[in-house]
């Protein structure tokens, strides 16, 4: 990550998190929202509801799925979530979800940084096909491609900008 004090760590238990990184984790979803992302949430939204979110992945955390933060200065800036297939016939693939980069630290390599070691990561745990979603026409083209995953398709009005207008959802894979 060019030119920022940044590290990239692994969380896999729900104890590797204080309640200031939950709060922070918070933050860095509604900064997402809050800057027109189509992430899953409506700009009405509670912060009880972002929250409720993030506990609920906490909870999960396994060893199987995990997160990867960056941090700037020890403050989180940025993360991804892998979520590994639990059933039988799918534990080779995981979903790449969630990736955010909080607008103060945005355009300094933290997307691309957390993009490979969350691949790196999930192939190290045995994953080898990862799968994502994404609001058409946010990284669609530019990023996601360039980084070395395969469009398969959209869906049109799949899912609601945080102002609610549908957009379309384009899938894609990456084989590790």
């Amino acid at each position: 990550m060019s030119g920022d004090q940044s590290q990239l760590e692994i969380i896999d238990s729900a104890l590797a998190l204080s309640e200031a990184d939950i709060q922070a984790l918070v933050k860095l979803l509604r900064d997402s929202i809050d800057g027109g992302n189509s992430i899953g949430f409506l700009q009405s939204s509670s912060d009880g509801d972002l929250l409720e979110f993030w506990q609920s992945e906490i909870s999960k955390l396994n060893g199987d799925s995990f997160i990867v933060v960056a941090r700037v200065e020890g403050l989180i800036a940025g993360c991804i979530i892998i979520t590994r297939e639990m059933r039988a016939n799918g534990r080779h693939r995981g979903e790449f979800r969630k990736l955010m980069v909080h607008s103060t630290y945005q355009k300094r390599g933290i997307g691309s940084a957390l993009e490979r070691k969350g691949c790196d990561e999930a192939k190290r745990r045995g994953v080898s096909l990862l799968y994502l979603d994404s609001a058409t026409g946010f990284l669609v083209e530019s990023v996601y491609q360039a980084w070395g995953w395969t469009r398969v398709g959209s869906i049109p009005d799949y899912a609601a900008n945080p102002d609610g207008t549908l957009v379309a959802t384009t899938y894609f894979y990456k084989q590790l």
